[in-house]
């Protein structure tokens, strides 16, 4: 690493301090968000007091003249998030860092969470520039991927592990014509 990247690295993390500090809440609450930004993905964090988790949305926009695009990352920090309503189900594979497998589990498609705090990200990698603000709604609907997030990152709260069934309780199909299938043994 050279001196003007270090240099770079630097100016980065006092930005960070300065812009966490302007929200005027604990520090640690946004560890979630910090995590997110960084090595991407849904994280939470709990203390004895408090809680908050962040909930990562993605965005592609694409011009098909210029055959280029970007795709913009929205993070959602919730500080102390609250279920207000779930609405049907999915059942989908998931990974967590605290298991080797993922493992089946069922999440609502539809979240209503509302928040003490809800702050969002916006990071744009076509101008390069993280747009961070605290929203005055604090209640928000997520749908899809990030109501997957929000419900997995949640349960990692209430109950610490994920539960789910592994995968090594699915069985192997072969497709060996159109409608014509033989289980593998």
């Amino acid at each position: 690493m050279d001196a003007k990247e270090i240099r770079a690295i630097f100016k980065f993390s006092v930005q960070e301090k300065n812009i966490v500090s302007s929200f005027e809440t604990q520090e640690e609450l946004f560890l979630p968000f910090l995590l997110s930004l960084k090595s991407g993905g849904s994280w939470s964090y709990a203390s004895a007091e408090t809680k908050s988790i962040a909930v990562k949305d993605v965005i592609t926009y694409y011009d098909e003249d210029s055959k280029t695009g970007y795709t913009l990352e929205k993070i959602y920090l919730f500080i102390d998030p609250e279920v207000i309503k779930e609405e049907w189900i999915v059942r989908r594979l998931e990974k967590c860092g605290t298991h080797e497998e993922r493992e089946l589990v069922e999440r609502p498609y539809s979240i209503t969470m509302k928040a003490k705090k809800v702050i969002l990200a916006e990071v744009n990698p076509e101008i390069r520039k993280i747009t961070i603000r605290e929203l005055k709604k604090k209640s928000i609907l997520l749908k899809g991927t990030p109501a997957y997030s929000a419900a997995h990152e949640l349960e990692h709260l209430e109950k610490g592990e994920i539960e789910g069934i592994p995968l090594w309780n699915f069985e192997y199909i072969k497709q060996l014509a159109k409608n014509e299938y033989k289980k593998v043994e």
